[in-house]
């Protein structure tokens, strides 16, 4: 039975820096292996776009937040953060390899415990841990793909997506994102795209405390789509990611509609970085069949 969901500002916490694992990912610290080329991401205000490059407003990634796969008390200590996001008040779309971290994971069962913490704070008063996310909720794992995960490696990508029912609703000033599938003629070679996630490389130590106050986002070019089966896609970009990033939102704007979020990143080859056509990263597309079935699964679990 689902525990009751909490929602409150985050307290000061012991962290450990660790984090699911990415296909081809090993379990360790992120470092970049030589000299990174030209960093592009940047840091995202979802409550001031003044101090956004370009004072570009960006409130509407507020619905991105941390995920971990266990119970709230695991949470409070930065366990095991990936990127998540709202799809409605009280549905969580992610991956599923960042929610299910054995070392062997085919058809696991549905139920698992999930934490959610989304929401920016205002101001720089909370210390601690996880500083800049404002609610905290329990949820579970209600559906997800037909993904394999032999030593933390994702063997199908296409598949790797996993949807959590929160047991409370997100309050309102939280816009959930619109999720869609887009035909791959909108996606030509060089096709500009966007992520926004928690990157493992860019969370702050400070004596014994991890701070998880900045959403980073990243823009790339479509560099393929590759058609792995029938249920599913994933599209090789340049977007720059590292770990920590799996589970967050890939978006554009299509047919006049802004933000759109077609997929979700799933993992990096290289250092995450120095990214090109030859290392691209990847992110899954939803296919017609996907989004059916995350569609199906959330209308299946009403939210309260």
């Amino acid at each position: 039975m689902a525990r009751k969901g909490r929602s409150f500002a985050f307290l000061a916490a012991t962290v450990i820096l660790c984090g699911p694992i990415a296909a081809g990912q090993s379990p360790r610290i992120w470092r970049a292996s030589h000299t990174l080329k030209t960093d592009n991401r940047v840091v995202i205000d979802r409550l001031h776009a003044r101090n956004n490059r370009d004072q570009e407003d960006y409130s509407f990634l507020n619905a991105v937040g941390a995920v971990w796969p266990g119970d709230i008390d695991k949470s409070a200590a930065g366990y095991m953060a990936s990127t998540g996001f709202l799809i409605d008040p009280c549905h969580v779309l992610t991956n599923m390899h960042a929610v299910y971290t054995d070392d062997l994971v085919m058809d696991p069962s549905a139920g698992s415990y999930v934490s959610f913490a989304v929401g920016q704070t205002e101001g720089v008063g909370n210390r601690g841990a996880l500083e800049g996310l404002k609610f905290l909720l329990s949820g579970v794992v209600i559906a997800h793909g037909d993904t394999v995960i032999v030593d933390h490696v994702v063997h199908n990508p296409e598949n790797d997506w996993a949807l959590i029912r929160l047991a409370a609703n997100v309050e309102a000033i939280i816009r959930p994102l619109t999720i869609a599938s887009v035909d791959v003629a909108q996606l030509p070679k060089n096709r500009r795209l966007s992520i926004a996630g928690f990157p493992a490389d860019h969370r702050s130590l400070r004596g014994n405390r991890l701070h998880l106050k900045e959403l980073w986002g990243s823009d790339g070019e479509v560099v393929r789509v590759v058609w792995a089966s029938t249920a599913g896609a994933v599209i090789e970009s340049t977007i720059q990611a590292a770990r920590g990033n799996s589970g967050g939102p890939l978006y554009g704007d299509f047919d006049g509609r802004q933000h759109i979020v077609i997929g979700l990143h799933q993992g990096i080859r290289g250092n995450g970085i120095d990214v090109s056509e030859d290392t691209p990263n990847i992110q899954i597309l939803f296919t017609p069949a996907a989004l059916t079935s995350i569609l199906a699964a959330q209308a299946r679990t009403p939210c309260p």
